[in-house]
């Protein structure tokens, strides 16, 4: 077998040919290895991330706080942003004393992020006019399916939602 340093193989000459071909096959790769690496990620399930130990994500909501005090009364609603449990944001409606419903900002028809309620009740995608109410329904469409919800509990001034 015939040793070949690699000072010789630098000095050999290569085909455009050659060169061309294995151009395009390295482009290739990486195209193709970053398509897999995007759609992986793209079907990921992080609607519902939980903590490395498998257990839930806890956020948690002070009322007292000025920010937040519309949720001091019943029918009191607050838009939050991207937060560590949902990267859309969250919808929060106080329904009685005890009852704190969360919903995901994410709308359910192309993943837009849907505006705080309205004084009605009612919360509108402005991508496509999607409508929600207090309970996470669609009202008007193209959204087929209703927000998703959070687990929620309130304890005096902080409300802690979990996943």
């Amino acid at each position: 077998m015939k040793d070949i340093s690699v000072e010789t193989k630098l000095d050999l000459p290569c085909s455009r040919r050659k060169f061309v071909i294995d151009t395009l096959a390295g482009i290739g790769s990486i195209t193709i290895g970053s398509f897999i690496i995007i759609n992986q990620v793209a079907c990921s399930n992080d609607a519902n991330p939980v903590t490395p130990n498998g257990q839930d994500i806890f956020f948690l909501v002070d009322v007292s706080l000025s920010e937040n005090s519309a949720l001091q009364v019943v029918g009191g609603t607050l838009a939050l942003p991207s937060n560590a449990i949902d990267s859309h944001g969250m919808l929060l409606y106080r329904e009685n004393e005890n009852v704190i419903k969360v919903y995901s900002r994410n709308c359910t028809h192309a993943n837009c992020i849907i505006d705080a309620y309205s004084f009605s009740g009612v919360s509108t995608c402005s991508c496509h006019g999607s409508a929600f109410d207090l309970n996470g329904n669609v009202l008007n469409g193209p959204a087929e399916n209703p927000l998703k919800q959070y687990n929620a509990t309130i304890s005096v001034d902080m409300i802690t939602i979990t996943t």
